[in-house]
């Protein structure tokens, strides 16, 4: 599940990342609300009760984020959902939260 979490965390930063860099609305919505920010992508708040640090580099400056070891019990459904395949977070990325294609009737 670690693994899992790993790889989840680092597409969904990834891709924050990758917006903030193209739109600076968003890059300042990030850094004040990264709750709000992280809504926009997912469509959902999969860590409400979390605490997000955002941290903008300067010239001359690496960081190195070390995650926390983060038990299965401790996360909300909602990421659950991410790391088991139950929401795809492509069609978040492909289409938002709202244009998601509707799934075909049986």
């Amino acid at each position: 599940m670690a693994n899992t979490m790993t790889a989840i965390r680092n597409r969904i930063s990834a891709h924050l990342t990758e917006r903030a860099e193209s739109d600076q609305a968003f890059r300042a919505l990030l850094k004040t609300d990264p709750h709000a920010a992280l809504r926009q992508v997912v469509g959902v708040d999969p860590v409400p009760g979390f605490k997000i640090n955002v941290i903008e580099e300067q010239a001359g400056e690496i960081n190195i984020v070390l995650p926390s070891s983060i038990e299965q019990d401790e996360l909300p459904d909602e990421l659950l959902d991410l790391a088991s395949g139950g929401i795809s977070f492509s069609s978040f990325v492909l289409y938002g939260p709202n244009d998601a294609p509707s799934k075909p009737r049986r």
